[in-house]
């Protein structure tokens, strides 16, 4: 076995507050990194005898974990006036130091003054009035009561993540944290199986028959640009038409007619084509994309993926993982033809833990068992339509080399979907 979680000590700082003319209101005092900052005012009111916290109802022991203080990262350091419950108006200085040895108090203070005796005070007023002494010991013991000693601790990131390997977030990540432990295990041998983390090998013949329906509608288009629908505003229908079946795209009117709409709703999304004085054109990222390169089947994996939320995706993780397992299928070989799709994605979504209440009918489904199974679908069949964008001429929704690896670059990478350029 090579895991092993490895074991830290945390880091240190010493927070020096000085009052001038007041050297015996001056203290240093060390605690964790990116400790709250209220830890500073209670370690400063104990020096000078107060109680910790102004409030007289909090004056109890504070049942806080050392590890606390990893949870308030501190965007900057702070001055006197953002530190609120201070007695005084000191000037904040913070510099890191070592670690203190283990087993001595988490949070400490002491005093920066020079002097052998400590100020002069008047009568006592009696314990239950008067202000205690700033005597070292007693408060850091009082602190040690209250938040423990250095202690090591074990980083526990790793666990955070199915595997360390998988690149977050991806896709991938999404689907190895959403099936059940046994299928998890069998997701990961499968990744290695398949090599689906290999890195690119860029191919360029597989870059330019992946471009083709894309470089026949800019081609389309041509240098001037073409004259805008005057209904609709973007290509005609007619050219629409023409362009289908150049591609060898033909089938049902109504299907050619709904390819020809996502291959240009998809030039639009993906911004290579846009309207300008009355026509539609190629941008200049079109121009780009449609020269082959090592680049081009990671720019159409971004393409392909793309939302109209752009750097936000508000679907539910469910969704999200049934994307993932589309995505696989075809990454994978297991899909040969797109239209096969749904069917996977239905079978593959039965490995995902169910986090709803399942209420079992007389016919033993569950109420939610046919949405869940429609769904899927329907996110099979987007993928598919997506993915088949890419079909070869007289070819369309045969998985080829170029939409596996497109789908493998889909399903690994992290890049933010839209931004592509």
């Amino acid at each position: 076995m090579t895991i092993q979680i490895p074991v830290r000590m945390p880091t240190f700082m010493r927070v020096e507050l000085t009052v001038g003319g007041h050297p015996d209101l001056d203290r240093a005092i060390e605690l964790p990194a990116h400790s709250p900052r209220g830890w500073i005012v209670e370690a400063y009111r104990l020096s000078l005898g107060l109680e910790p916290h102004e409030n007289s109802d909090h004056d109890g022991i504070d049942h806080c974990h050392h590890e606390e203080a990893y949870a308030y990262p501190w965007p900057s350091v702070p001055g006197s006036d953002e530190i609120p419950g201070l007695p005084h108006e000191p000037a904040v200085l913070i510099r890191t130091i070592d670690t203190p040895p283990i087993g001595t108090p988490w949070l400490s203070v002491s005093s920066l003054s020079d002097a052998s005796d400590p100020p002069a005070t008047g009568p006592s007023s009696g314990w239950l009035t008067g202000q205690a002494p700033f005597r070292e010991d007693d408060v850091n013991r009082e602190l040690l009561r209250r938040h423990g000693v250095v202690q090591p601790y074990f980083d526990d990131s790793d666990l955070w993540f199915v595997d360390p390997r998988l690149p977050m977030p991806s896709p991938i990540a999404t689907l190895a944290a959403l099936v059940t432990p046994a299928r998890r295990l069998a997701l990961l041998a499968h990744i290695d199986e398949t090599d689906l983390l290999r890195t690119a090998a860029p191919d360029l013949r597989e870059a330019e028959s992946a471009l083709v329906p894309l470089t026949r509608l800019l081609d389309m288009l041509g240098a001037d640009g073409m004259e805008q629908d005057a209904e609709k505003g973007w290509i005609p229908m007619a050219e629409i038409g023409r362009l289908v079946h150049s591609l060898g795209w033909d089938a049902t009117a109504a299907e050619a007619r709904e390819r020809g709409d996502r291959l240009v709703s998809f030039a639009r999304r993906a911004k290579l084509i846009r309207r300008f004085r009355g026509k539609v054109v190629m941008t200049a990222l079109a121009r780009k994309v449609r020269v082959p390169s090592p680049l081009t089947l990671d720019r159409l994996a971004a393409m392909i993926m793309a939302t109209e939320s752009g750097w936000h995706d508000f679907r539910s993780t469910r969704v999200q993982a049934e994307e993932a397992i589309a995505l696989l299928a075809i990454a994978d070989g297991s899909a040969v033809h797109l239209d096969g799709l749904p069917d996977l994605v239905i079978e593959g979504s039965r490995a995902l833990v169910e986090s709803d209440v399942r209420v079992e009918l007389d016919d033993g489904e569950s109420p939610w068992a046919r949405p869940a199974r429609s769904r899927a679908a329907g996110v099979g069949g987007e993928i598919a339509a997506q993915l088949g964008l890419l079909s070869a001429a007289d070819a369309h929704g045969f998985v080829t080399p170029a939409m596996r690896e497109v789908a493998r670059l889909a399903l690994v990478s992290g890049f933010a979907r839209h931004h592509y350029a």
